[in-house]
């Protein structure tokens, strides 16, 4: 019994230090520019936690891992002999490991966490650490677009939509400005900043962040009116994150965002009866307040979308192809990690990633390791029941939000930012693992560990 409290202990460990690890990106950027300190503490606690997550896995009896085992193994070896055989650049090689981790490991680490009575609470405090890198980063995009354009109206301008300044753009600038004041030796410039800022508001989290924490808002509102002052300050980070990726023209953001609140909305009238007089005067208040905005963002979007088409994505899927057609030995193994692609995205300049999970591992690891990634992909999603995401409005709003992150990732979201991504689809897969609530009071606690509780 001593060995399950042991390992009860350096999972949450590892589980503690992989989550400090990972707040430590609001120091840097999902994908920065250049290794410096915070990088390379924030590498460090991450291969550490989960180290300390696999051992954990080792210690546990009646685990049969091997497929998935053979399958991590296939992703870092097979794929990193290619790059050698073709003499891809060492630091290309490492930056397209390093995110392996992220995609595959972390999320398999996650789900195998020990099941017992402080189950949620690990659960809960991952959740916390992926919103909160969410609302950070939104607020760092949103004060270092008021450094450089003075106001949000001003960046949006560039696409050739002119956005008036409403009431509400005017006091989220004065709230954040304010804010920001505790970081008033910030200094964001055009040249040197604003593509990384980009970068910043284009982290998974905020996604993430937008469509839960709006879903958490429309409960405590409509389901649990005692907390409304927790509904409204929900609904107000939900919506600054919102803010921040429509003001960028990110129309898949967007559109899945709208899509998640209509599910979930139907989720709550359907399942939780809420009078439908309440849901009208709830929706009534919410237009009158954001009527401008989403005329505005709607206009931004609409031009974006005629300017941009589909910005290159189907080019740049011909372009893999066409990289991976030039041998059978690519066509079966891909270019291998570090290998580069010439992108049309990119006026024909080569690149590491490409704009989609789909084609970003068609390129490194080809037809096969395509293949070995949906055997392993399918491996996970067996361990989850899928019914569980109706048991509670707290398990769908998470599988709104982490569905949407996911969808950008395979088909819109360029894949250089795998760390939230990882710790996103761990959260979803783990939530919908852990036993239900009724299960979860049956469950023994860390010093009665039996040992069926091991298994999945």
């Amino acid at each position: 019994m001593q060995t399950g409290t042991q390992r009860i202990r350096l999972s949450n460990s590892g589980l503690g230090i992989v989550i400090i690890s990972y707040l430590l990106v609001i120091f840097s950027y999902p994908m920065p520019p250049k290794i410096g300190v915070v990088e390379v503490i924030m590498g460090t606690g991450l291969t550490i936690g989960s180290l300390l997550l696999g051992f954990t896995l080792v210690m546990r009896e009646g685990k049969n891992l091997k497929l998935f085992v053979l399958c991590v193994s296939y992703f870092l070896l097979a794929p990193l002999l290619v790059g050698v055989l073709h003499s891809n650049n060492p630091s290309n090689v490492v930056r397209d490991v390093a995110p392996l981790m992220f995609m595959v490991v972390i999320p398999l680490l996650i789900i195998l966490l020990p099941q017992d009575r402080n189950t949620p609470y690990r659960l809960r405090a991952l959740l916390l650490a992926i919103l909160t890198v969410g609302l950070v980063s939104a607020i760092q995009f949103h004060y270092g677009i008021l450094q450089i354009f003075g106001t949000m109206s001003g960046y949006v301008s560039r696409y050739g939509t002119v956005i008036p300044d409403s009431v509400l753009d005017k006091f989220v600038s004065f709230i954040l400005r304010s804010f920001m004041l505790i970081f008033k030796n910030i200094e964001y410039t055009y040249n040197d900043d604003f593509q990384m800022l980009m970068v910043k508001c284009q982290d998974p989290a905020i996604l993430f962040s937008a469509i839960y924490l709006l879903c958490l808002g429309l409960t405590f509102i409509l389901v649990k009116p005692r907390r409304l002052s927790f509904g409204l300050l929900a609904l107000s980070g939900g919506w600054l994150c919102v803010y921040e990726f429509t003001a960028l023209g990110m129309r898949a953001f967007s559109g899945l965002t709208v899509l998640s609140l209509i599910i979930y909305v139907i989720y709550l009238t359907k399942l939780k009866r809420i009078p439908k007089s309440n849901l009208i005067v709830a929706g009534i208040l919410g237009l009158s307040l954001t009527y401008t905005q989403v005329v505005n963002f709607a206009a931004q979007l609409w031009a974006k979308h005629q300017a941009a088409g589909l910005s290159s994505r189907p080019e740049e899927l011909y372009a893999v192809f066409g990289a991976i057609s030039e041998s059978f030995i690519t066509l079966l193994f891909g270019v291998g990690w570090g290998g580069l692609l010439i992108n049309p995205i990119y006026q024909g300049s080569t690149s590491r990633f490409t704009h989609s999970l789909i084609s970003y591992w068609l390129l490194k690891t080809g037809v096969v390791g395509v293949a070995v990634m949906v055997l392993f992909v399918t491996l996970l999603f067996r361990r989850v029941n899928l019914g569980d995401v109706w048991a509670s409005s707290h398990r769908l709003a998470v599988f709104l939000a982490a569905s949407s992150v996911i969808i950008i990732g395979l088909f819109f979201e360029p894949t250089y930012k795998m760390l939230s991504f990882g710790l996103i689809v761990g959260l979803l897969l783990a939530e919908l693992s852990s036993p239900s609530e009724p299960d979860r009071k049956r469950m023994p606690d860390n010093n009665s560990l039996q040992p069926h509780a091991d298994k999945l």
